[in-house]
C-alpha cells in the first residue's frame, strides 16, 4: 500500500471522535506514520508547538473516523460470474466483483469492512488483494464459506456441515484458509425456501463444540441468528456475536424476546450486529405481533425499535450494511434514513458504525475512534453532519492507515510496489474489470 504522508495536520471545523462524546470544535489532528498522534483544541495545540508550516484547513467539514461496515458480502450478487446451469463460478470475475464493491464502500467513507460470508471464500482473495496494495478499497476481514447445513441458509455460499465433527473440520479449514472471525448460520434465512427462519440448525451441544473449538484458534464467532430458538442457544453455547438477532417465535407471524438469553448476553458481552434495511422494516408485517411483556406492552414499530429495551439493560449493538455487492455503497443512505427515523444525534449515529463495531470485534486498540494511538482511518464530510444529515453521503477524503484513498470524492489508485512489467499489466487487467463492473 502506498506510504503515509507524514506528517498530515488536519484543522477539523467538527470533530466526532466514533465514542459517542459531544462533538468537539476546531481541533487539530496530527497524523505520523499512519497514527493519530495529537487530537486536541486548535488554540492549545498552537500554544504549545506552534503553527504548523502547512496544514489541511477542514473548518468547514465533519471529521469521523473511517467507518466499519461489519456485515457484508462484497462477492456475492455476481450473477454474470455464475453459471447455474453448469453449477461453476468464473473465479476471477467474482473478486473483480469483490473489488468493485470494496470501491463502493470506499467512496462513501467505509474504511474496514467484515465480509459475511462468500463463495468458495472468494472475499479471502480480495482482503489479500487490497493487503498487497493492488486495488484500492478498505481493509476487508473475511469469515471465509458460512458454515450451514445441508439445504441451509447460504449454502450456495457456505460449507455444509451437520453434525460436530464436520463442524469442527469446517472450523479449521476456514482458518487455515486465512479467515478471520468464524461464521454459522444458526438458523434458516429468508433467502432460502428450503431452511427455516423460525427454526435452529444446529443443537445448542453442536454449537458449544464448535464454538470452543474456534475459541481455541482465536477466532470469534459471529451467529447468523433469526429465531429466538437460535439465539438461545447461540448464546448459551457461547457466541460472540448474533447476527439479526429477529427474535422469531416458532409459531408463524410471531416475536417473543427472551428476557433470560437478554440477561444472559449482558452477563458474556454478546452484541447484535443489526442490518440497517432489517432495522428499518415494518416489524408486524415483515415478523409479526410481539408476545406483551413488561418491555413491550405495544407493538414497536421497526426491529430498531425492538431493540431498544434491550440496549437499556446493557446489549451491545451496532449498524450493518448487510449489503451484497456494489450495493454496499449505499450504507450510508439508509443510515441517513435511519437517524432521520429515530432521531438520533450526530455522534450516536456514528458511534454505531465506528466505536461500538470496533469494540465488538476485539479491535478498538486500534481502529473505530479518533484518539491517539490509534490506526489514522478519517473521513472528512463536506458540512456540519451535526445539522446538515445528508453531509455524511458527501465524504470528501477518505484516509486509511494515514493514506489518503478518495480524493475530492474519487478514488485515488493503489501504487503496490511491483517486481515486474508482467505484475504491472496484470495489475492493470484487474483494475480496469474492477472498473467495468462499477460502471
Amino acid at each position: 500500500m502506498t506510504e503515509p504522508t507524514d506528517p498530515l495536520f488536519l484543522r477539523c471545523g467538527v470533530l466526532l471522535d466514533g465514542t459517542g462524546a459531544p462533538a468537539q470544535e476546531d481541533v487539530a489532528l496530527l497524523v505520523e506514520q499512519g497514527l493519530i498522534v495529537a487530537v486536541e483544541p486548535w488554540d492549545k495545540f498552537v500554544s504549545t508547538h506552534g503553527v504548523p508550516d502547512t496544514f489541511l484547513d477542514l473548518r468547514n467539514q465533519t471529521i469521523v473516523p473511517g467507518l466499519i461496515d461489519a456485515h457484508a458480502h462484497l462477492c456475492l450478487g455476481a450473477n454474470p460470474y455464475i453459471d447455474k446451469a453448469t453449477d461453476t463460478v468464473d473465479s476471477v470475475g467474482i473478486v473483480a466483483w469483490g473489488l468493485a464493491s470494496g470501491a463502493s464502500a470506499l467512496l462513501s467513507g467505509v474504511t474496514t469492512i467484515l465480509d459475511a460470508g462468500s463463495q468458495a471464500g472468494l472475499a479471502l482473495r480480495v482482503a489479500a488483494l487490497v493487503d498487497a496494495g493492488f486495488a484500492v478499497g478498505p481493509r476487508v476481514l473475511a469469515v471465509g464459506p458460512a458454515i450451514t447445513t445441508t439445504a441451509g441458509h447460504g449454502e450456495s455460499f457456505g460449507t455444509a456441515a451437520d453434525n460436530t465433527a464436520e463442524m469442527i473440520k469446517a472450523v479449521r479449514a476456514v482458518v487455515a484458509d486465512g479467515a478471520a472471525f468464524i461464521k454459522i448460520m444458526v438458523t434458516g434465512g429468508a433467502t432460502d425456501p428450503t431452511s427455516n427462519r423460525r427454526k435452529a440448525q444446529y443443537t445448542q451441544e453442536e454449537l458449544e463444540a464448535t464454538i470452543r473449538d474456534a475459541h481455541r484458534l482465536g477466532k470469534s464467532v459471529i451467529g447468523h441468528a433469526n429465531a429466538t430458538e437460535g439465539i438461545s442457544r447461540a448464546v448459551r453455547a457461547g457466541i460472540d456475536i448474533v447476527a439479526h438477532c429477529n427474535w422469531l417465535g416458532a409459531a408463524p407471524a410471531t416475536v417473543y424476546v427472551d428476557m433470560d438469553t437478554v440477561e444472559a448476553m449482558v452477563d458474556r458481552k454478546v452484541w447484535i450486529d443489526l442490518n440497517i434495511e432489517g432495522a428499518l422494516r415494518d416489524l408486524l408485517a415483515t415478523d409479526g405481533a410481539v408476545e406483551a411483556s413488561d418491555d413491550y406492552s405495544s407493538q414497536p414499530e421497526t426491529r430498531w425499535d425492538l431493540l431498544q429495551p434491550l440496549r437499556s439493560r446493557g446489549v451491545g449493538l451496532y449498524l450493518t450494511s448487510d449489503g451484497f455487492g456494489p450495493a454496499v455503497g449505499a450504507f450510508t443512505q439508509f443510515l441517513c434514513e435511519g437517524r432521520a427515523r429515530w432521531s438520533l444525534s450526530a455522534e450516536e449515529l456514528i458511534s454505531l458504525v465506528s466505536g461500538e463495531p470496533a469494540r465488538a470485534l476485539g479491535l478498538d486498540n486500534n481502529i473505530g475512534s479518533l484518539a491517539p494511538g490509534k490506526s489514522a482511518d478519517i473521513v472528512v464530510l463536506d458540512g456540519d453532519l451535526r445539522s446538515d444529515a445528508q453531509a455524511l453521503m458527501r465524504p470528501i477524503s477518505v484516509y486509511r492507515s494515514g493514506v489518503e484513498l478518495v480524493a475530492n470524492g474519487m478514488l485515488r489508485p493503489p501504487r503496490a510496489a511491483l517486481a515486474s512489467s508482467a505484475q504491472a499489466a496484470a495489475q492493470q487487467d484487474l483494475l480496469d474489470t474492477v472498473f467495468r463492473v462499477l460502471r
